[in-house]
């Protein structure tokens, strides 16, 4: 099941850096097989960790549950093998990247990079999107978010030097970048535009109204950081699925 293998990449890839086999991780112990997945095994009563009694969680069911309707969704809109494939692929990858970087602020190289050749070289070869397109998106969204990565580090480097204490967060990370180029890639151009617009527009109402609750409950610190890259996902899955229709003037075909 995709779901499960989703779950199990973002478990141990973020702390091990290489993909390891089911363990419960809170005492460390391989899971059975059929706990392997999370939904195979709460119905087979291997919900809970043999070992230690710690439950699975309600994150790994969900995963998957969002990935089996998620692969019904997509056939739905377009049941053709090729259009099945290649969306049911792009939306595990964001799936997996939006998901490592909610849980660990991380967007992995060993994640992202991969995922743009097998991404960009899928619709580079469809003959709907076309190479020149394939690759002038993955280039904008790519140059774009670099530069909103280097001018949050001169800002950075300014408020530093006005409170006499370094930042810990910037608002993009360069993990933002290469996920960038991956979702131009994915929408090509020119939607690149418009899903990165989107992103960045959902990423700042969240930061106002999260502004707005901290501080009426008193609790407000400046410069708290946000994980960008699920607004950017959030984007790309936008135009990639949804807004084809919507957005058709802008997007092209």
């Amino acid at each position: 099941m995709t779901g499960a293998a989703i779950n199990v990449v973002a478990d141990s890839l973020p702390t091990a850096r290489r993909v390891t086999p089911p363990a419960c991780p809170a005492c460390g112990v391989p899971r059975p097989a059929r706990a392997w997945s999370a939904v195979v095994g709460g119905l087979a009563g291997a919900a809970v960790c043999a070992y230690c009694g710690r439950p699975r969680g309600w994150r790994a069911v969900t995963v998957e549950l969002a990935a089996i309707a998620g692969a019904v969704w997509i056939w739905q809109r377009n049941p053709a093998p090729k259009e099945f494939v290649l969306g049911f692929l792009v939306g595990a990858i964001l799936l997996l990247i939006g998901l490592i970087d909610l849980e660990h602020r991380l967007i992995l190289h060993a994640v992202s990079l991969p995922a743009a050749v097998v991404v960009g070289a899928a619709h580079a070869l469809d003959p709907a999107r076309g190479l020149t397109k394939t690759l002038l998106g993955g280039l904008v969204g790519l140059a774009l978010v670099l530069g909103l990565y280097l001018l949050g580090g001169l800002f950075a480097r300014l408020v530093a030097r006005l409170r006499k204490h370094p930042l810990d967060e910037v608002a993009f990370g360069f993990g933002d970048v290469t996920l960038s180029a991956v979702i131009g890639l994915a929408v090509g151009w020119p939607g690149v535009i418009v899903a990165l617009l989107l992103g960045i527009l959902a990423a700042g109402l969240f930061s106002l109204g999260y502004v707005v609750w901290m501080v009426a409950r008193r609790r407000y610190s400046a410069f708290t950081p946000i994980p960008y890259g699920p607004f950017l996902i959030l984007g790309a899955w936008v135009v990639y699925f949804g807004g084809r229709e919507v957005f058709q003037p802008l997007v092209g075909g």
